[in-house]
C-alpha cells in the first residue's frame, strides 16, 4: 500500500512538473500567440490649450492609446540595456523636462558621450523633420534605437532586444494591443517615437497669463518679455529669430556663435555639416525649446555653459566670430555690434525664462516611470 501511495504521488509531481512546462511554454511561444486577439486601435488625443499649434503626425505611425502606453513602459525599461541595469529615461529625466544636469550622459559602461542630453518634449510640432543636436535623425522613429545599440549609451543589439520582448508576456500583451503583431524593430521605434510625441508643454506660467488665468508676474520678469520681445527698436535683443512663436524654438540649424574656427572645418563638432556632408553647415546645432529651460541646464549642445547668466553673457558679449556664424545674431558681421546685455537687463530676461518652466509637465502621471 505504501509503495502504490508513493507510486501514485511520484506521478502526480510529474504531472505537475510537465503541466509547468506546459504552461511556461504557451507564455513564452511566440509561434502559438496570436497577436490580433488583444489590438485596441483607440486613436490617442492630444489636450492641447487653444492657440497651440497641431501636432505633425507621421502616417505611417498614426498614436493610438496603447502604442502610447507601449512605449511608455519601453522608454523607462531596463531591459533595453545591455546588461538590464539602465533605461532611456537614465539619460532623460520628467524633472529636467526629460534631460538630464550632468555635462555629458553616462552609459552603463560607464563612458560620457560627447553631447549634453537634449529635453524631449513638444517634439511632435515645427516642420523640420531632423532630431538630435546635429541631425543625424531623419525622422523621430530613426533616433529612437540608435541610443539602445549605441555602444556608449544601452548598448544592446537588436537581436537580443527582440528575444528579451518576446520572451516577456506582458510585452507581448502590449505590443498586441498596440498594433496587433509581435514585437519587432520597426514596432519598438515606432512606440517610443509615439510616447515622445506625447510628451507636450503648455501649461507654464507664461501660458496660464496668456490665458488670463490667475497668474502675476514680478515686474522684473514683464520688463525680461518685454526685452525678448523688442525688435527693430534699437534695443532688441534678437531673441525672438531663433526662438519666437509658441514652441520657443525655430527647430532650424545654425551656427551660434559657441565654438571659432578660422575657416569652415576646424570645429570641434561639425555637427550639421557632417551628417549632410556640407561645409557650409559645419558648426550648425538645433535650436533648442526656451520652454523649461531653467531646469535643462547645463546649456548648448556641448553642456559648456553652466548657468543662465553665462548664456546670457554669451549671446552679450561671447559671440565666436567664425566664418559662417548665423547672421541673425548681432556681431560685428551683421549689426555691425554687440549686443552688451547690462545685469539688470540679464537680471529680467532670467526672471522671464523662468515663467517658461512647465510644473506640470515635470510631474505629469502620463509621462512618469509605469513601474513605480
Amino acid at each position: 500500500m505504501k509503495r502504490q501511495i508513493q507510486k501514485f504521488l511520484g506521478c502526480i509531481g510529474l504531472l505537475g512538473v510537465l503541466l509547468f512546462v506546459a504552461c511556461e511554454g504557451d507564455d513564452t511561444d511566440v509561434d502559438a500567440y496570436d497577436p490580433t486577439l488583444l489590438y485596441d486601435g483607440t486613436p490617442y488625443v492630444f489636450d492641447l490649450p487653444q492657440g497651440v499649434p497641431q501636432p505633425t503626425i507621421p502616417d505611417d505611425n498614426p498614436m493610438t492609446v496603447a502604442g502610447v502606453e507601449l512605449g511608455r513602459h519601453l522608454f523607462y525599461d531596463p531591459i533595453i540595456s545591455g546588461d538590464s541595469s539602465m533605461a532611456c529615461a537614465d539619460c532623460h529625466k520628467q524633472e529636467n523636462a526629460f534631460s538630464v544636469t550632468d555635462q555629458f550622459s553616462i552609459g552603463i559602461a560607464g563612458i560620457a558621450g560627447k553631447r549634453n542630453s537634449m529635453p524631449l518634449f513638444n517634439l511632435a510640432f515645427g516642420l523640420n523633420p531632423r532630431f538630435t543636436w546635429g541631425g543625424a535623425a531623419a525622422h523621430l522613429e530613426e533616433q529612437m534605437l540608435e541610443p539602445i545599440i549605441n555602444p556608449i549609451e544601452l548598448n544592446l543589439s537588436l537581436e537580443e532586444m527582440l528575444l528579451r520582448l518576446e520572451n516577456d508576456t506582458a510585452y507581448l500583451d502590449r505590443f498586441s494591443m498596440a498594433f496587433g503583431e509581435l514585437p519587432s524593430e520597426e514596432l519598438s521605434a515606432k512606440a517610443l517615437a509615439q510616447f515622445i510625441r506625447s510628451i507636450t508643454s503648455f501649461n507654464s506660467d507664461y501660458d496660464r497669463a496668456l490665458r488670463n488665468e490667475p497668474v502675476f508676474p514680478s515686474e522684473q520678469a514683464i520688463a525680461g518679455l518685454n526685452l525678448f520681445e523688442a525688435e527693430f527698436t534699437g534695443d532688441d535683443t534678437e531673441c525672438l529669430h531663433c526662438h519666437g512663436g509658441s514652441l520657443f524654438t525655430d527647430n532650424i540649424f545654425h551656427n551660434n556663435g559657441l565654438s571659432f574656427s578660422e575657416n569652415l572645418y576646424d570645429f570641434p563638432d561639425l555637427g550639421l555639416g557632417a551628417v549632410l556632408n556640407d561645409s557650409l553647415k559645419n558648426g550648425f546645432f538645433k535650436t533648442p525649446s526656451l520652454r523649461n529651460i531653467a531646469v535643462t541646464g547645463p546649456y548648448m549642445h556641448d553642456g559648456s555653459v553652466q548657468t543662465l547668466e553665462e548664456v546670457l553673457e554669451h549671446y552679450s558679449s561671447g559671440i565666436q566670430f567664425s566664418p559662417n556664424v548665423d547672421p541673425l545674431i548681432r556681431s560685428p558681421y551683421t549689426t555691425g555690434d554687440t549686443l552688451l546685455l547690462n545685469q539688470e537687463e540679464k537680471d529680467a530676461l532670467i526672471a522671464f525664462l523662468e515663467l517658461l518652466t512647465d510644473e506640470t509637465l515635470l510631474t505629469n502621471e502620463q509621462y512618469s516611470n509605469p513601474f513605480e
